[in-house]
């Protein structure tokens, strides 16, 4: 395993969750920072969700994501408050940086 691999054990917690359903998630949000790297149609599901569990001036990287992808996803997450700070391009591959009100 990674954290182990990384000596990261008893500073990362690892959960599985479908979105942010797992009691684990509930608990410790509101959270800092949201990392994700998936594809287009969950990060746009995700949205809503994910926005609630990110703290006010948190930031969520999203990765994972076609260049041609990324305007309609950042249009999605500004309905729900957020604003983008950061795109990197590489290649066909893009990563978004957002950053909660």
């Amino acid at each position: 395993m990674n954290v182990v691999a990384n000596d990261l054990v008893g500073r990362v917690d690892c959960v599985e969750s479908i979105g942010f359903d797992a009691p684990a998630l509930a608990q410790a949000a509101p959270f800092d920072l949201i990392f994700a790297n998936i594809l287009k149609g969950p990060l746009i599901d995700l949205a809503p969700a994910m926005v609630a569990h990110l703290a006010p001036g948190g930031i969520a990287i999203l990765s994972g994501l076609l260049v041609e992808q990324a305007d309609d996803i950042v249009a999605v997450y500004k309905t729900q408050g957020v604003t983008l700070v950061e795109r990197e391009d590489l290649g066909e591959w893009t990563a978004l940086t957002l950053s909660s009100a």
